[in-house]
C-alpha cells in the first residue's frame, strides 16, 4: 500500500469544495468531483470518498468509519491519506459508511448541541450509482427533497442505500438546528448533499 499521489491540494481541493457546496445548497441535485487515479484504493472502497475527506480534513478534524466497513486495510490507507485523526465514530467530524446496508453506528453520529450546533458530524454514504431525472432511470431508492434550496421539489434515484438510514437521518434531525448533514456518492465521482434542514421522502 503506497500513498496517493493523483490529488492537487489546491486545483482539486477548490473544484471539489464547490461542488460539495453547491450540492449541499441545492438539495436533490448531483455534482461531479474530479477523476483521480487512485491507484492503491483497497478492493470495494468508494474512492471519490477520498477525495471528499482529503478536501475536508486536516488536523483540526477527525474522521472515522462505521464498523460494518471497518477493514483494518480501509483504516491504514485512510489514515495514510489523510492528514487527520481516526477517532471512533461519536466522536469523529466525519464518518464513512457503505450505504448498501444499514450500519447502526449511524446512530452514534454526533449531532453536536443547541449551544454549537456547527460541531455535528458530517456522514458520507458510499452508494452504487446516483442519477437525476435526465438519466436513465436506474433501479433503487428514488428520493424526493423539499425545503430551503429546492424549488418546489427535487428528486435523485440512489441504487444501493438502504431506507433505514433516511430513517435514523429524520431521528437525528428532529431538534433543529442540532443533527447531521451527509452527502451521498458513487464511484464514478457523482455526489449529492443532503443538509439536515431538508426534508426527504420516498417516491
Amino acid at each position: 500500500m503506497e500513498r496517493e499521489t493523483g490529488f492537487d491540494d489546491i486545483f482539486d481541493s477548490q473544484a471539489t469544495f464547490r461542488a460539495l457546496l453547491d450540492a449541499l445548497s441545492r438539495p436533490g441535485t448531483i455534482r461531479r468531483l474530479p477523476a483521480r487515479p487512485y491507484a492503491s484504493a483497497p478492493q470495494g472502497f468508494c474512492a471519490p470518498a477520498l477525495t471528499i475527506l482529503k478536501t475536508m480534513c486536516d488536523h483540526r478534524v477527525s474522521f472515522s468509519i462505521g464498523s460494518s466497513s471497518r477493514r483494518p486495510d480501509l483504516v491504514s490507507y485512510l489514515t495514510m491519506n489523510l492528514s487527520t485523526p481516526f477517532e471512533e465514530v461519536e466522536k469523529a467530524d466525519y464518518v464513512l459508511f457503505e450505504g448498501e446496508r444499514f450500519d447502526p453506528d449511524f446512530a452514534n453520529l454526533n449531532h453536536g448541541t443547541l449551544e454549537f450546533p456547527e460541531f455535528s458530524a458530517t456522514a458520507l454514504l458510499c452508494v452504487r450509482r446516483l442519477s437525476d431525472g435526465g438519466q436513465i432511470a436506474l433501479p433503487g431508492s428514488s428520493l424526493r427533497f423539499r425545503g430551503p434550496g429546492v424549488k418546489g421539489t427535487a428528486s435523485l434515484r440512489a441504487a444501493g442505500l438502504d431506507a433505514r438510514y433516511l430513517e435514523e437521518r429524520s431521528r437525528a434531525n428532529q431538534f433543529y438546528p442540532m443533527g447531521i448533514d451527509l452527502f451521498l456518492v458513487d464511484a464514478d465521482g457523482r455526489v449529492a448533499g443532503i443538509p439536515r434542514v431538508s426534508v426527504v421522502e420516498q417516491a
